[in-house]
């Protein structure tokens, strides 16, 4: 294996010569020295090791990104395929590497912060953690640059990127009061994340702005597992016609779909019985059948941004954390319309 020691004998330098042409620094290197230093380090094929050097404080060049949801393959998932695309034309742009750590839980996450601390990445971005996550406080504590997308950390002062939830759930519930619909369910998600509280909290404001009642009756929960969702959506079904229900604001795009499944399966038609809203504007919602109405999220500039910011913490880590929120907008599709008695 190539050294320095092999780099500077053949250059006619010092090692410490040849670590100043790596590293451009932290001393000056005379032009012609370092050319031909450059020259034999391009000959011989000498590549840095990117651990060791980063051992001493050296930029590795590469970041990682964490997304350890179990049961979930990522680049067959279309969410995390957009984030990820975003991510990735940031990294090829910037010339970084990017190392995925992925096919775990997040309790395992938490049992392995040392892994996140052995300099193999010089930063990290971390897709829809939990908002309480203990390993969060522990990496900030180590002055770890990390970048979250998809949540924002409860009390932790780190850098976030997301979309604005709240409004998001309000221009859903908005869209289905407006067509004239009063009783109007929701499917929502676990709390471990901030984004499943502030879009039932938008629910439930848009609700009240306009004088009407959350039936609590018509709120049920579902990860992010297909079964789960479809679960959720048989029980909403099975009390449609009891509880009044002519419209459901889910608030995932893969809950929506589930839902439009379940109930075309039991014979309830969509929209004319029942209306749905989804969230996300995932990219096959648009051929569904029938196309998705849902609120935009965009995921690739979700991504190019955090990876933007991440790599602004790298080169410059004594910054005060931003929270970056984009703007949503409603899709409107084919899966809404006014309403009609449930039968």
């Amino acid at each position: 294996m190539l050294t320095l020691k092999d780099i500077a004998k053949a250059s006619g330098v010092s090692t410490a010569t040849v670590s100043y042409v790596l590293n451009d620094g932290p001393r000056s290197v005379l032009p012609a020295t370092r050319d031909r230093v450059q020259k034999i380090i391009d000959e011989l094929g000498y590549k840095p090791n990117a651990a060791a050097r980063s051992l001493k404080g050296v930029r590795t060049a590469t970041f990682g990104v964490v997304f350890p949801h179990e049961g979930i393959e990522p680049f067959k998932n279309e969410y995390f395929a957009e984030v990820l695309s975003g991510i990735l034309q940031v990294a090829s742009d910037r010339k970084q590497v990017l190392m995925l750590f992925t096919g775990m839980s997040w309790e395992e996450v938490e049992e392995n912060v040392p892994t996140f601390c052995d300099g193999r990445c010089d930063g990290f971005l971390f897709l829809a953690p939990p908002g309480n996550s203990k390993f969060l406080v522990d990496l900030t504590n180590r002055n770890k640059n990390i970048v979250l997308l998809g949540t924002r950390a409860w009390g932790i002062p780190v850098s976030t990127v997301d979309v604005d939830n709240v409004q998001g759930a309000r221009l859903a519930t908005r869209h289905l009061i407006e067509l004239g619909h009063r009783r109007i369910g929701m499917i929502t998600t676990d709390e471990s994340s901030t984004s499943s509280p502030e879009r039932q909290a938008g629910f439930r404001e848009e609700m009240a702005a306009h004088g009407l009642e959350v039936d609590e009756m018509l709120i049920e929960q579902a990860n992010y597992n297909r079964a789960q969702a479809e679960s959720a959506s048989r029980r909403l079904i099975d009390r449609r016609v009891e509880q009044g229900l002519t419209a459901v604001f889910c608030a995932h795009d893969s809950i929506a779909e589930a839902f439009i499944d379940v109930a075309t399966e039991q014979g309830v038609r969509i929209p004319e019985q029942v209306s749905v809203v989804g969230f996300d504007n995932l990219p096959y919602t648009a051929n569904l059948n029938p196309p998705l109405t849902t609120i935009h999220h965009p995921l690739r500039e979700i991504g190019a941004i955090a990876a933007k910011r991440l790599l602004d913490l790298i080169d410059k880590p004594v910054q005060e954390p931003r929270e970056h929120l984009f703007d949503v907008h409603l899709v409107k599709r084919a899966t809404t319309c006014p309403p009609s008695e449930p039968t």
